[in-house]
Formats: structure tokens, C-alpha cells, sequence
């Protein structure tokens, strides 16, 4: 057992259920955070999908003894429609129009809502980790890709059925072609999977990922180099956020958070009329989404009081 950070709502547990491109990872939480029970899976393609979701929260509830569960909140990637109930599309794992909440809610016998988990991780970050206090701030996620949360006045927000900020497809530069079939976006030279290409491209030597370039930042001039434009892509990528949105704080999730003073300088130099959002790598790590899947399943993420 250990502490997943405080939620709240009602007395009772919460089923929090984070699904990834490669593995599904549920937990049973109570009101203080407390993880009592812990189970994942294999994230099998296309519609199979649900049936692992539906499967491993079998398991966990089964575990629960006599314990309420006040609800379930599951977080996905790709887009969701919130309102509908329905995981509309997911590239990583192949999914279209995939209908979770009333499934679900009918196989578990709970309210059921679900999300996206990158703007799971940015209300997680706002609520109990690097965004406390915080009203105004920005979470980017970055890994395979790159996507972005806003909290406004303490309020996430959305655009048309839900989505969030698919930063990832800014275009910062020029020549650097995208898997999105655009030119220069910020994902295809800053994200977790770039970066390793770009590594691999320059030096001839393949790496596992984007942290084997961050370890080799010290003795390596192309890991340098490497790491460098992808600082300052993000760093151009924040200029435009701070200038559209006026954040006072970006969080960083993955291994950029690490570039730390380095980047908050760059965007200081691409912000010059407009006050320059402090930039921090995340608290929460890789629990953010499942601790904000906890927070959907008690709230729904309803803005605190």
C-alpha cells in the first residue's frame, strides 16, 4: 500500500483505471489516497480493448470485500467524447467510436466516467502535484507524442466534444517531416521518440530512448546537439502558448522536465512582451494519470470550492 496522493468526494473507494498504447493499469483508492489494490493487463488492439478494461476491473472489485466503491474513472489516450461516453479515437491502439461508459458502468455496477489522460495528468498536476495554488497553468506530455492540458481559473479546458491541446502538431521549425504528414511539428522534433531518432540519425548509434540522450548529455556532442533542438522547439512551442493563453506555469511531463533552467531561459527569450510562464517538470510523474483517473471517478473533476 502506499499514498497516491489525496483525493476527494464521498467516503468509500474509487476504481481508477489508466489505459496505455501497450498496458491497462487499474487501481482501488480510498478517500485519502491510499492504494489498497493494484492489477494491470496488456492493452490488446482495436475493440478488444474494452474487454480487457471491463477485465481488469472485475478483478479489482472482486478484491474489494465490503468496502463501497462511490465509482469508476478510466482515462485513455487519443480523443474522448466526454458527454457521449465514447473513446472516439485512438491511433496507438486502434480504436474508433469505442463506447466504454454504459458498458462498464453496466458490468461494474458503477457510475463510470471517462477522459483523456493527458488532461487526466494536468488536472492530477493542478489538484495535488506541481500546480498547486496554481490557477492558470499548462501540462505537456511527452512521449511517443506530445499533447497538452490547460487549467484556466482553476477549470479545465476543452475545445469541441472534449478534446485537449494537440500541441505536439504546432509547426516550430521547417524540413522535419511529421508521421502526421505536416511539416516542422513540434512532436517530430521534441518528443520522446524523436529524440531518440534524431540520436541514432546523427551518431550512428541506436539508443533505447530519449533518456539514454539525456544520460549521455555530459561526454556526448551530438546528444548535446540533439537535446538542444528539441529545448528549444519546446521552448518555442511555450511561446506560443504563453502568448495565446498566458499561463503562469508549464509542467513538464517526461524526460524534458529535466532540461530545467536551460529551458525556463529559452522561453524567456521567446517571450519578451508578455510575462513568461515559470516551467517545471511534473510531481506527479508517471502516476498522474491514474491519480487523476481517482479524482474523475469521486468529482468528475468539478472545480473545487
Amino acid at each position: 500500500m502506499h499514498q497516491a496522493g489525496l483525493v476527494n468526494g464521498d467516503d468509500g473507494l474509487a476504481l481508477a483505471v489508466d489505459v496505455g498504447g501497450t498496458t491497462i493499469k487499474a487501481e482501488l483508492v480510498d478517500r485519502a489516497g491510499t492504494v489498497l489494490a493494484s492489477e494491470q493487463r496488456d492493452t490488446p488492439p482495436g475493440l478488444g480493448a474494452r474487454d480487457a478494461i471491463a477485465e481488469v476491473g472485475r478483478t479489482l472489485l472482486a478484491q474489494r470485500r465490503d468496502a463501497p466503491v462511490v465509482g469508476a474513472g478510466v482515462v485513455v489516450p487519443g480523443l474522448v467524447d466526454r458527454e457521449a461516453g465514447v473513446a472516439t479515437y485512438s491511433a496507438n491502439i486502434g480504436w474508433h467510436d469505442l463506447e466504454l461508459v454504459r458498458s462498464l458502468g453496466a458490468e461494474w455496477r458503477l457510475p463510470v466516467r471517462i477522459a483523456n489522460d493527458v488532461a487526466s495528468g494536468g488536472v492530477a498536476e493542478h489538484r495535488v502535484g506541481a500546480g498547486v495554488c496554481t490557477e492558470d497553468l499548462v501540462f505537456m506530455a511527452i512521449g511517443t507524442g506530445i499533447a497538452a492540458s490547460i487549467i484556466s481559473g482553476g477549470h479545465l479546458v476543452t475545445g469541441h466534444r472534449g478534446e485537449t491541446a494537440e500541441i505536439g502538431h504546432l509547426a516550430v521549425r521547417t524540413g522535419v517531416p511529421c508521421a502526421c504528414g505536416r511539416d516542422g511539428c513540434l512532436e517530430a522534433i521534441a518528443s520522446a521518440s524523436a529524440i531518440a531518432r534524431s540520436y541514432t540519425h546523427l551518431s550512428g548509434n541506436d539508443v533505447a530512448g530519449a533518456h539514454e540522450v539525456a544520460d549521455r548529455l555530459s561526454t556526448d556532442a551530438v546528444a548535446r546537439q540533439v537535446w538542444q533542438d528539441a529545448v528549444e522547439a519546446l521552448a518555442d512551442a511555450i511561446g506560443i502558448v504563453s502568448l495565446v493563453v498566458g499561463p503562469a506555469l508549464v509542467v513538464i511531463g517526461g524526460g524534458l522536465g529535466r532540461a530545467g533552467a536551460g529551458l525556463l531561459d529559452a522561453v524567456r527569450q521567446r517571450t519578451p512582451i508578455v510575462h513568461p510562464a515559470d516551467v517545471t517538470a511534473s510531481a506527479l510523474g508517471v502516476r498522474g494519470g491514474m491519480i487523476g483517473a481517482a479524482l474523475l471517478a469521486r468529482d468528475g473533476w468539478a472545480p473545487e470550492s
